[in-house]
C-alpha cells in the first residue's frame, strides 16, 4: 500500500514555487538568539459544526535586513546546521505561552507545534518539553505534536521511546504530511498517534479528480479504522470544503477557512468566521465527479 502512496505523490503536482536561496547559518544563529522569530498561527475547524478547534504554530523569521521569511528559507538551515532543538524549543515555548493566554480568555483552543525527527534524537528534549508544559500551566492534551520527517531515521528506538512517553503523559501526536515522503504506513505501526493530517495534494480538488479522490478515502478510512482524528490540510475552496464534509472528515485546515495569521489578526477572523459558520455547516451532500457518472 505504500508503493500506493509514493505513486500518488509523485503523480499529483504540488503548487510550484520559485526557488529559495539558502540564508547564512551565522545570521540564523543570531536571529534566534536575538528573538527574530514569531510564532504565526492557522485555525483547524470542526467540518461539521465549524468550531475552531485549534491552531497550528507556523514560524516566521522577521528579518532587520531581509523582512518576513518563510520557513523554507531557513528550515533546512536550521537541520543542517545543529540549530532545529533551540529553535524548535523557541516555537513552544512562544506557543504554550499563546495557549495560556487563550485559555485565561476562556479558549479552549489546542495549540499544535511541528517537531522534527531530529527533535526526538535525545531524551532531554521530552524532559524539556514536560517542564515547559508544566511551567505554563496547561494541560498536556492541549499540546499536539505534528511529527514531519525531512529525512530518514534510520534508527527509530529513541524517537519511538520519546513520543510513546509524551502518549503515556497525554500529548497529542500527530503524523503531518500522511502518503508524501517518510510520512508513512510503517510510521503508524509503530508510534501512537492521535491524529493524521492528510496532505494538501490529495484534498484540494479531490472532487473532480480521481487519483486524488481515491489517495484521500484510503487517507480518510485507515484514520477511521485506527480511531484517529483525521485533518485535511489544504482546504482552497468551498468544493473542498463540502466534499470533506461529505466524506465526514473531522477537521479541515487551509485558506478556505484562514490564511496563517499573526495573533494579534485572530479576534478579527473570529469574528469574520462566526458569521460564515452557519451557512458552512448546513447539511449538503457533494457528489464527485465519478459518482455523477455512475
Amino acid at each position: 500500500m505504500q508503493d500506493i502512496f509514493e505513486t500518488w505523490s509523485t503523480s499529483v503536482p504540488s503548487q510550484e514555487v520559485a526557488p529559495l536561496s539558502k540564508v547564512n547559518p551565522e545570521t540564523l544563529r543570531a536571529a534566534i538568539a536575538d528573538g527574530e522569530l514569531i510564532n504565526y498561527y492557522q485555525p483547524k475547524v470542526n467540518l461539521q459544526t465549524g468550531e475552531v478547534v485549534g491552531f497550528e504554530t507556523l514560524v516566521r523569521w522577521n528579518s532587520p535586513t531581509q523582512g518576513l521569511l518563510f520557513p523554507d528559507q531557513f528550515i533546512s538551515v536550521a537541520e543542517e546546521f545543529d540549530m532545529v532543538d533551540e529553535m524548535t524549543l523557541q516555537v513552544l515555548q512562544s506557543a504554550l505561552k499563546q495557549a495560556r493566554e487563550w485559555q485565561d480568555a476562556g479558549k479552549l483552543w489546542r495549540v499544535a507545534v511541528n517537531i522534527s525527527m531530529k527533535n526526538l534524537a535525545s531524551l532531554r528534549f521530552l524532559d524539556q518539553i514536560l517542564s515547559m508544559t508544566l511551567a505554563a500551566r496547561l494541560e498536556p492534551q492541549m499540546l499536539e505534536l505534528e511529527v514531519t520527517e525531512s529525512y530518514h531515521a534510520d534508527d527509530l528506538r529513541i524517537p519511538l521511546e520519546i513520543l510513546t512517553r509524551l502518549h503515556i503523559n497525554r500529548f497529542r501526536l500527530s503524523i503531518d504530511d500522511f502518503g508524501t515522503g517518510n510520512s508513512s504506513l510503517s510510521q503508524l505501526t509503530a508510534i501512537p498517534f492521535d491524529e493524521l493530517k492528510i496532505d494538501q495534494r490529495f484534498v484540494h480538488g479531490a472532487h473532480i479528480d480521481a487519483t486524488r479522490c481515491a489517495a484521500f478515502d484510503a487517507s480518510l478510512g485507515l484514520a477511521k479504522q485506527l480511531h484517529m482524528e483525521a485533518v485535511a490540510e489544504g482546504v482552497e475552496d468551498r468544493a473542498d470544503w463540502d466534499f470533506l464534509k461529505d466524506k465526514a472528515c473531522d477537521v479541515a485546515q487551509g485558506y478556505f477557512i484562514s490564511k496563517v495569521l499573526p495573533v494579534g489578526d485572530i479576534p478579527s477572523w473570529l469574528l469574520s468566521w462566526e458569521a460564515r459558520r452557519p451557512e458552512l455547516c448546513q447539511t449538503t451532500q457533494v457528489l464527485t465527479k465519478f459518482e455523477v457518472l455512475h
